[in-house]
């Protein structure tokens, strides 16, 4: 049995100073650090990166950052994915290779909406379902209603349980509770990863039919690409690579042999000494644009982080508005001053302060506008400079380009002895060049070719995989009774483990597929910190199930903010009965202990089964008995005062910029 399987192994944000890298392992990491350093960023930048509309990105981001990478492996084979962070709509591309070396690679570039008109690959989301080798399908929207339209099950909707954000760890509305329409669907995925959906054969059978047709599809073509290869004597994969190996031996050679002759050759001429001022003032220029630009970038930044603050100034001023609407003006004239007991006149009193009731918070809010629109302008302005800055260090290269080549001439002409060495020595070093250049074209030609023969091979396993799960459909569909008890056995032994109070009456509920405890559904318990444990353990559950049957739910989980409600936390919410918390020890610091212990030994033991398991959890502390004895867990730990040395954020270079 081979479930579905997601494992990050690296996030690389492409800058322009520098690369951000994020590493990851198999198994259990934890990225922990102060508020505002880029925590969540990490797990929001993977989602967006599978395939979310959306990401919001702050100012440091958008001041350092290109691009976004996300090197995976979906049920094993590597993937590397690139997308565009500020425009969501641009196509994905996706390598079957890693970052570093995508460029001998033909990517695949796919859409990510069916929104997107432009020639692409295909949808982004199928793409995912293919490769882990899970079924495209499609559900009723509204399950009870015989003529309800059909709709695609996408990888979006598979991917909600496997990230629990924020806003949902310990929230009355998990999994869209409050939205009839989406948690309906979110139903039928539950449905879907257990293979209990009404039409799970004969939607299985036209899956079966279309993965064998698109198979049948790649093998003529994989036989055309095969036979001209053959025909024209193309060489294999590790032909070329011992070639390009030897190349770039030789190009490493023919480099230093011309440099010794370069540092060799003393001029001494008119000519020589003009052209090189010429290449002086050049160089100069060039400092000169490289300077601007530079100041450019800290200048976006800087009016970025400005005008971030601006819309924080009007949004308090909007609170302070909205504030004084609900108050409202007093209309009393005469009070007792609550000191002395004396009568104080109010009109008496305004005009000898000359208290002025004016409100000038709109003005300013408008003043606080325009200077954002200002800012904007800056913004631009700053941006075109950075742009005709770069383009004017492009023509300076290549002005720069031409004055050496002229030197290197004028050189040959003093320098004779050497002229002919360095000519033929230049000859072979553009041969090689373009040789390698050709290499690498004939090395992505190969990878194209291996990549159509594994997709195949992909495409074999999920038809076998399809045919024995249609098999088992046909002799014996499960029961969504022993799926729900497996499950609530499950979540007990987690509740056990956490250690709460009074854990009876444990169970899943068969209506809407969420927790039950002490016979109350989950959405009715008070207690955030309660909830917390519940939602946590409810995703854990599923995770675990996954491990041990054979489901279509990926063996991979994100957590944010495990310690939402929770020991020092739990006072940033107001969304919680302080009491309840109380009454439940939620502050606790060994239940916060036990769930990571618990998500921990959840992974552990995938590993010894040889599963493969990933949970990635973000949280602002983790407790310190964690730390000590699961120290090598630690993906990052971020300081935003940078102490004991850690880095700053994710962008861990925005404060030296």
């Amino acid at each position: 049995m081979i479930n579905p399987s997601i494992l990050v192994q690296r996030l690389i944000l492409v800058g322009h100073r520098k690369n951000y890298i994020v590493p990851f392992n198999r198994g259990v990491n934890i990225i922990y650090g102060d508020s505002t350093t880029g925590k969540s960023s990490i797990l929001e930048l993977i989602n967006y990166l599978l395939g979310s509309s959306t990401f919001i990105y702050d100012s440091e981001i958008e001041s350092s950052v290109n691009y976004a990478a996300l090197e995976i492996k979906l049920n094993d084979q590597p993937y590397l994915i690139t997308r565009d962070i500020f425009d969501s709509s641009k196509l994905i591309a996706v390598y079957p290779t890693d970052f570093e070396k995508q460029h001998l690679c033909f990517p695949k570039k796919y859409a990510p909406s069916s929104k997107v008109s432009v020639e692409n690959d295909g949808l982004f989301s199928d793409f995912l379902l293919d490769a882990l080798n899970l079924p495209i399908l499609k559900v009723r929207e509204a399950p009870t209603k015989a003529d309800s339209p059909m709709i695609r099950l996408s990888f979006r909707d598979v991917f909600k349980y496997c990230y629990l954000k924020q806003d949902d760890v310990g929230s009355k509305q998990i999994l869209s509770f409050g939205n009839w329409a989406v948690h309906s669907k979110n139903m039928q995925t539950f449905r879907y990863f257990f293979n209990l959906l009404d039409t799970n054969i004969t939607d299985s059978e036209a899956e079966l039919s279309r993965l064998t047709s698109e198979r049948n599809h790649l093998e003529n073509r994989y036989e055309s690409i095969s036979d001209f290869l053959r025909e024209t004597k193309f060489a294999s994969a590790i032909g070329i690579e011992d070639s390009r190996q030897q190349l770039q031996e030789r190009l490493e050679i023919l480099r230093n042999q011309l440099s010794d002759i370069s540092n060799k050759i003393v001029a001494d001429s008119e000519r020589y000494n003009a052209l090189k001022s010429i290449l002086t003032d050049i160089s100069t220029k060039i400092l000169v644009h490289e300077s601007e630009r530079t100041s450019a970038e800290t200048a976006i930044e800087r009016y970025s982080r400005l005008k971030n603050d601006y819309v924080t100034d009007i949004n308090k001023i909007k609170a302070v508005r909205l504030a004084k609407d609900i108050i409202g003006v007093s209309k009393a004239e005469h009070f007792t001053c609550p000191i002395c007991d004396t009568k104080i006149d109010l009109k008496q009193t305004k005009e000898k302060f000359e208290v002025n009731e004016k409100d000038n918070l709109g003005h300013e809010s408008n003043l606080l506008g325009r200077r954002i629109r200002e800012l904007d302008q800056l913004i631009e302005h700053e941006r075109n400079t950075h742009r005709s800055s770069s383009l004017n260090l492009a023509k300076l290269a290549e002005d720069q380009l031409r004055a050496r080549r002229m030197l290197d001439e004028e050189t040959a002409e003093i320098v004779t002895p050497y002229l002919s060495e360095r000519d033929g020595i230049s000859a072979e070093l553009a041969t090689t060049q373009e040789k390698l250049r050709q290499l690498d074209q004939s090395l992505r030609v190969r990878n194209q070719h291996k990549y159509i023969q594994d997709e195949i091979a992909k495409l074999h396993s999920r038809i076998g995989r399809l045919q024995e799960s249609l098999e088992q459909l046909k002799k014996n569909a499960p029961s969504l009774t022993a799926i729900l008890g497996t499950l609530g056995d499950l979540l007990d032994s987690y509740l056990e483990r956490v250690n709460i109070k009074d854990r009876r009456d444990v169970r899943i509920n068969d209506k809407n597929f969420l927790p039950i405890l002490r016979n109350r559904e989950y959405f009715n318990v008070t207690s955030g910190g309660l909830r917390t444990i519940l939602s946590i353990g409810y995703f854990a559950s599923l995770l675990k199930y996954s491990l041990s049957e054979n489901t279509n739910l990926p063996s991979f989980l994100m957590i944010d903010t495990v310690g939402k409600y929770l020991a020092k936390t739990h006072a940033r919410y107001n969304d919680t009965d302080i009491n309840e918390d109380k009454k439940e020890s939620i502050s606790d610091p060994t239940k916060y202990s036990n769930i990571y212990e618990f998500l921990i030994e959840i992974a552990e033991t995938a590993e010894e089964n040889g599963k493969i398991c990933q949970i990635i959890l973000v949280d602002n502390d983790v407790p310190r008995n964690i730390q000590e004895k699961y120290a090598g867990f630690i993906a990052a730990h971020y300081s935003s005062s940078g102490e004991n040395g850690l880095p700053f954020g994710l962008i861990d270079d925005i404060q030296q910029a």
